[in-house]
């Protein structure tokens, strides 16, 4: 059959979207487009292309050979070598199958003078091979369409006498059936027909390897037995066969590759396109795979759908409710054919959801992780039931069945597939199963990216809820907000919030409040932003209540660092320095740097395998606080940054990102030395994006450390805090995970905190602020009240002060002193002397700038030291 229009040369078919024409001319002559019907030989017409165009493709099933075959008088009249030649040519073209074994055969009765045939192939390995004719007792009357309809017969390997040519490889001449042992004598009951003599022979192909098993029954007009030279042209003539059976059958198994990989294409296709809907994505996925394994029926039995979790409920005899992970909570299926119950609905297939099926068998390969292919009544190892015993739709028959269980990317099973009652033929055999592993892989794809997408809804939802929940529990009343606006904001020099040396216990909580609204207000931010001042009141009161009540890394710690960095932009006139988002991201990222800490650091995240750790992959707890600052703030009536357009709001969000991570001092570490190198360096440019991210993130962390540069009982107080919170977390790791705790939070080492501060001030303190009074002289206390509180936890380390003795108020100690001298020689080692005596070294440090004078600062201004107008 010619499979492709004839087209002239440098011509191309007419084509249109799903539908192809054949080009044909009407009487008047002029040329009209037809439809005509896609056949399974159109799905070929890549492969033909790779072929000689010379050899016949397969037609439709059951389609006759377009030429008219001799009769046997007329192959008869040739002599023997010419006969041989025109029969090998009559199937050397030939790639279909059925159409090739069925010339065979007839070319046999010709050759032997038979008076039927027939041709059984070999399929499986191993043990596991068996025998499968659809042409058996082929005549000179018989017709090919006949053949496509006949049921397989199947033999198994070694039994009977096809069996025992196939398993020995030698030819079997028998003049009297009945008197051979291994003749099946209940064939000829049934049929009718007297079976005499038999020639049997091996069919094999290049390699001498046997593929099939021809047999030849009874000399036609009673001649006898068949002869010698019968068995030698027998012979010679299936040399030829052999061959053409091997190219036909690796043809065959690449029109199925090819039609496999463009079902799993379409399968793949439904998976994509269908990812909200549970029941369309199986309708479609079931439908496809009793066309891809023409079968009756197909089900999957899913032992967790997307509104359970992953567990089902279960009633036992006591009456008790209990949850079992063990059963099926639902079963998708579809059937087609004979096997609709239902056939009045005229649809082609019937698709239902079954709720709490029961399939032993289900379970059986869900629990052993075991692919089936059976029939009914066969045996399973480890298997006690009955196959397909058990239906989950009553009035079905279950003739075959192949199982496998879904796997998900964790190896556990999310279900099982069963593809039931092949058309046709009594069982599966290989190749679907082969087949059925990637159509499997698909199912579990398709399955688990639907129930992916259901949790995203419900985590979405659940998100909402906790907004919600958010905004009436952990954000502002009215009455607070309201309390709030009737206080008169106070000025900063009240509140001391312009000085480096400020200590947040001279204010209650609302006063924290109300200086946070006042570092807005004198930064300009609310006018420049165009801020609600309603809605700055009710968003600092929720960033107060979102910080927990523990012992250090509470409200107070993140108000001290935003009013650390406030006197940095003021004080500090690094206002100038930066931007206006700029100056709004540091601060809004300093007040919320710590936002629902839990009094514990990353690798405790990590060692507890906290859902932070699993979470984020870095800087767990840093991240989690930028995500709960972006929650709060979109609590509504809390938006602060709605006059943003699009491009500021996602720059702002930046710069509060990059601002929070940085007070992770994994980073610090990681970009001290290239920060040092730039403060010495006066070519600097602080313009550099690189350089303004560098500089932004060392302020950050200058602030969120500067409680060791606050005067003496402020820095005695808050190392007591955070020793305590550290050492809280040490017995945890000790007392629940059994690991050793680190130096610093050890509780039995709670006598050496001043050693501990020492080595703190000296590995991470003293660098940071160094290399900050380079970039600015302007921070010169921040250096000065390190070194002072560096003396005076020295001294203590040299007394051997215990940890319950550090807060006595016996234990006179030096305190911090602006207008005391820093002796450059102090910033790495301080003498013996001068911390017994006590004394500080003097050096006048630069005044603070006037509000409203213009004012560069430091290496920041890239101007020679006499024109900046700050000694160096």
């Amino acid at each position: 059959m010619d499979v492709v229009p004839s087209v002239a040369p440098g011509k191309q078919l007419h084509q249109f979207p799903n539908r192809q024409f054949r080009k044909t001319v009407s009487r008047e002559g002029a040329p009209i487009l037809k439809p005509y019907r896609r056949s399974f030989s159109d799905d070929l017409i890549n492969i033909r292309s790779l072929l000689p165009t010379n050899l016949q493709l397969p037609g439709e099933p059951g389609e006759e050979p377009s030429a008219r075959r001799r009769s046997r008088e007329e192959w008869r009249q040739l002599n023997e070598p010419d006969l041989m030649m025109e029969l090998v040519r009559d199937i050397a073209q030939d790639l279909d199958l059925v159409s090739l074994c069925f010339k065979i055969l007839l070319n046999v009765g010709i050759l032997t003078n038979g008076d039927r045939c027939s041709l059984f192939l070999i399929f499986g390995s191993g043990d596991q091979r068996f025998l499968v004719s659809k042409l058996f007792d082929v005549t000179e009357n018989s017709q090919l369409t006949d053949m496509y309809e006949h049921k397989p017969i199947r033999i198994p390997y070694g039994k009977g006498i096809v069996g025992y040519v196939a398993e020995s490889g030698e030819t079997v001449n028998i003049p009297d059936a009945y008197q051979d042992e291994r003749f099946n004598k209940a064939i000829d009951m049934q049929t009718g027909f007297r079976t005499k003599s038999i020639l049997c022979m091996p069919v094999k192909n290049n390699q001498s390897e046997i593929v099939g098993v021809a047999q030849v029954i009874n000399k036609k007009d009673e001649e006898g037995p068949f002869t010698a030279n019968d068995e030698k042209i027998f012979e010679r003539y299936l040399t030829f066969c052999g061959i053409g059976i091997t190219n036909a059958l690796l043809f065959q198994s690449s029109v199925i590759m090819y039609k496999r990989s463009d079902s799993l294409v379409l399968l793949a296709h439904y998976i994509f396109e269908e990812q909200r809907d549970m029941n369309n994505l199986l309708r479609r996925v079931l439908k496809k795979g009793c066309e891809m394994f023409s079968s009756t029926g197909c089900r999957i039995l899913l032992r967790e759908s997307p509104e359970s979790d992953g567990l089902t409920t279960v009633e036992p005899e006591n009456g008790q409710v209990v949850k079992s992970s063990e059963s099926f909570v639902s079963c998708f299926e579809i059937y087609t054919g004979d096997d609709i119950k239902n056939k009045e609905s005229g649809d082609e297939y019937e698709f239902q959801n079954i709720l709490t099926p029961q399939d032993a068998l289900a379970k059986f390969v869900a629990e052993k992780l075991k692919t089936i292919n059976a029939v009914p009544g066969e045996p399973i190892e480890g298997f006690e039931g009955m196959v397909c015993a058990e239906t989950i739709g009553a009035d079905r028959e279950i003739r075959s069945v192949l199982a496998m269980p879904i796997l998900n990317e964790s190896r556990n099973v999310l279900g099982v597939v069963e593809i039931l009652n092949k058309k046709g033929e009594e069982r599966f055999d290989r190749n679907d199963e082969s087949l059925f592993e990637a159509f499997t892989l698909f199912c579990g794809l398709g399955i688990y990216n639907v129930m992916n997408f259901e949790r995203l809804i419900k985590a979405n939802n659940a998100q909402k809820v906790v907004l919600e929940i958010l905004s009436y529990h952990a954000s502002a009343n009215k009455d607070e907000v309201s309390l709030i606006e009737r206080e008169e904001i106070p000025s900063a020099d009240s509140l001391n919030i312009l000085s480096f040396e400020f200590a947040d216990h001279s204010l209650d909580t609302d006063q924290t409040v109300l200086a946070t609204i006042r570092m807005f207000m004198d930064l300009d931010l609310i006018n420049k932003f165009r801020i609600d001042f309603q809605s700055l009141i009710r968003w600092s009161i929720t960033v107060r209540k979102n910080y927990r009540d523990v012992m250090y890394h509470n409200w107070r710690h993140g108000f001290n660092v935003a009013q650390m960095m406030f006197a940095m932009l003021t004080s500090g006139q690094m206002s100038q320095q930066f931007t206006d988002l700029e100056v709004f991201a540091l601060l809004v990222g300093s007040l919320c740097h710590d936002i629902d800490h839990r009094g514990t650091t990353n690798q405790f995240q990590k060692l507890s395998d906290s859902p932070l750790a699993n979470l984020y992959s870095t800087s767990f707890m840093e991240y989690h606080h930028f995500n709960h600052f972006l929650t709060i703030s979109q609590v509504e009536g809390n938006n602060i940054f709605k006059s943003l357009n699009e491009k500021e709001y996602a720059d702002f969000l930046d710069l509060t990102k990059t601002t929070i991570l940085a007070t992770d001092l994994a980073l610090y570490f990681k970009h001290k030395a290239l920060f040092k190198q730039l403060v010495e360096n006066p070519s600097t440019n602080w313009d550099d994006g690189e350089n303004r991210v560098l500089l932004r993130s060392m302020m950050i962390t200058g602030c969120d450390l500067s409680a060791i540069t606050k005067p003496w009982e402020v820095q005695r107080m808050v190392a007591e805090k955070i020793a305590s919170e550290f050492f809280n977390q040490g017995d945890i790791e000790r007392d629940k995970f059994g690991h050793t705790p680190a130096y610093m939070m050890d509780r039995s080492k709670r006598d050496e905190l001043p050693k501990m501060q020492v080595g703190f001030i000296d590995n991470i303190c003293l660098e940071l602020y160094e290399s900050l009074e380079k970039a600015n002289p302007l921070f010169r206390p921040l250096l000065d009240g390190c070194l002072s509180n560096r003396r005076n936890w020295s001294n203590l380390c040299e007394r051997r002060t215990s940890f319950a003795d550090i807060s006595s108020a016996n234990i006179t100690l030096t305190s911090i002193n602006t207008n005391r001298p820093r002796d450059s020689s102090f910033s790495d080692e301080i003498s013996d002397s001068d911390s017994e005596r006590g004394e500080s070294l003097k050096t006048p440090t630069p005044d603070i700038a006037e509000p409203g004078r213009a004012f560069t600062v430091g290496t920041l201004s890239n101007q020679p030291e006499e024109e900046s107008g700050v000694e160096g």
